[in-house]
């Protein structure tokens, strides 16, 4: 147990030396991190057109209310957030680090290869806007539901946060893996970014077994929706139990594909 938590604190402490040196890049070149922070901004806006149209005409959809449709929208710009800050800019270099044969160097590394892959570089401009304004309409919805602001509403939230996290990694991270086989694997990834779309509005709007297949079978509806589902108390047995269980399924999943992928991966010098 002593060997694990020394390896967990060592990739800790590295996360914070990726996080510390990509806040040092972005600091040496200023126009990259306004630029970036700018057009973030700006897209950020066109999404907020949902909120305020559905707000405006008071709809209700499913039984799902204006207020609680901000819980919902709050949560994907939240989640939109941590995707962009964490793993955006390391999945879209990870083929790359392929064809190029810096993975290689990696491999020589006492690290995790996987978490070198995955951490290796933090954005700092994205997440700015997104966090601020998910963060926003999560308080103003949360007041006007009349939520009560209690320690186990908030924990319980941020709880059911990491839990998507953890699914949102590990979805997004198996279309990169293909990149083992056939060096690029943009066109799945194209795919997954579509879907991801489909969070922009609550998983209630969609057909039950459109809701199935994107909550238990390919979860990319599971990882803005679950937050949302829980502060609103929608949750029943079966999603209470998914909560827990999808993150360990779906990391347990990428992790074996990870090492049979690494397996018959060929050097790019041989």
């Amino acid at each position: 147990m002593s060997i694990s938590l020394s390896e967990i604190r060592k990739h800790v402490r590295m996360f914070f030396i990726f996080a510390k040196n990509s806040l040092v890049g972005y600091m040496e070149y200023k126009a990259n991190f306004y630029s970036g922070l700018i057009m973030e901004t700006v897209f950020l806006f066109t999404k907020l057109i949902y909120v305020i149209f559905v707000f405006r005409l008071g709809i209700e959809i499913n039984g799902i209310s204006p207020d609680q449709m901000m819980i919902f929208t709050g949560t994907y710009t939240i989640m939109i957030a941590i995707y962009t800050g964490l793993f955006m800019d390391n999945f879209y270099r990870f083929a790359g680090h392929i064809r190029n044969g810096t993975l290689d160097l990696y491999m020589t590394k006492p690290l995790s290869l996987q978490f070198m892959i995955s951490f290796r570089n933090v954005n700092y401009a994205f997440p700015i806007p997104n966090l601020i304004a998910g963060i926003t309409m999560i308080v103003l919805a949360w007041r006007r539901l009349g939520i009560e602001p209690s320690f186990m509403h908030l924990a319980g939230y941020i709880g059911v946060i990491l839990s998507s996290t953890i699914v949102m990694y590990s979805v997004l991270l198996l279309p990169q893996i293909l990149a083992f086989w056939t060096v690029k694997s943009g066109s799945i990834f194209d795919i997954l970014d579509k879907c991801w779309d489909l969070n922009n509005m609550p998983m209630y709007i969609y057909p039950k077994w459109l809701q199935r297949i994107g909550v238990y079978v390919v979860p990319i509806l599971f990882i803005t929706n679950m937050p949302s589902v829980y502060l609103i108390d929608r949750l029943d047995f079966f999603l209470g139990i998914w909560i827990f269980a999808a993150p360990v399924i779906s990391l347990l999943a990428v992790r074996l594909f990870w090492k049979l992928a690494v397996r018959h991966y060929e050097s790019a010098s041989s």
